[in-house]
Formats: C-alpha cells, sequence, structure tokens
C-alpha cells in the first residue's frame, strides 16, 4: 500500500516495537541487579509517546488515506495493553509484567511485520 501517512506507520511501528526492546533489556537488567531500575523506569514514557504516535499514525493511514482499519484495531489492542502493563508493572506484580512485556514485544514485532511486507501491507 503506498497510500497517504503510510510511512509514517511504517515508522511508528519501528519507534514502538524500538521503545518496547528497550524496555525489555533494562527489564533484564533491572531483574539481573545490574541497575537498570532507573533507565527502566525513564524510557517508560518514550513507550506512551511511541504508543500515541501509532495510534495517530494508524488512524491517518486509516480515515485520510482510505486504508485498512485492521492497523487501527490492532494499535488500539496494544494501547490497552501497554496500560495494562504500566498498572501491572506500577504494581510490582513481575508474574504478570514480564510475560505481558514479552507479548508486547513480540505483537510488536508481528505488527513491523505487517506494515513494512509487501505482500501484507495495506
Amino acid at each position: 500500500m503506498n497510500g497517504r501517512f503510510f510511512g509514517l506507520l511504517k515508522a511508528s511501528s519501528l519507534f514502538l516495537a524500538a521503545t518496547l526492546l528497550v524496555q525489555g533489556i533494562t527489564a533484564g537488567l533491572l531483574l539481573s541487579g545490574e541497575g537498570g531500575s532507573s533507565v527502566h523506569h525513564a524510557t517508560g514514557p518514550l513507550v506512551t509517546v511511541a504508543m500515541v504516535l501509532q495510534i495517530v499514525a494508524a488512524l491517518l493511514v486509516w480515515r485520510a488515506g482510505h486504508g485498512s482499519p485492521r492497523y487501527l484495531v490492532v494499535s488500539a489492542i496494544l494501547l490497552v495493553l501497554v496500560g495494562v502493563q504500566f498498572v501491572v508493572g506500577g504494581s510490582g506484580d513481575l508474574a504478570v509484567h514480564v510475560p505481558l512485556g514479552v507479548a508486547l514485544f513480540g505483537a510488536s514485532t508481528v505488527l513491523v511485520a505487517q506494515v513494512w511486507s509487501p505482500r501484507l501491507a495495506g
């Protein structure tokens, strides 16, 4: 799909996946006792920024670019799960927070693959 705003969707999906990867790396440092706590907490807001950009891009592709609503649906689901992730992380429930973080990164990677694949995009 070469519609308007699709380049923004590609960039925002990469940015979201990258921020979630950074969160995973810093979580590993935190859990291993390597002092990742401050970095993990400091980079958390980047996920929020990336998520907002992702929602805006998906909305623009759908409405202004007359594209598929599937990217908006997937992005909205990710937004809800990121919100749950922040709440669970704040409560200290690592039994939910860690697997949900892995699932979020996996889902964002699938989104990147779908957005960037010429066969699947559109």
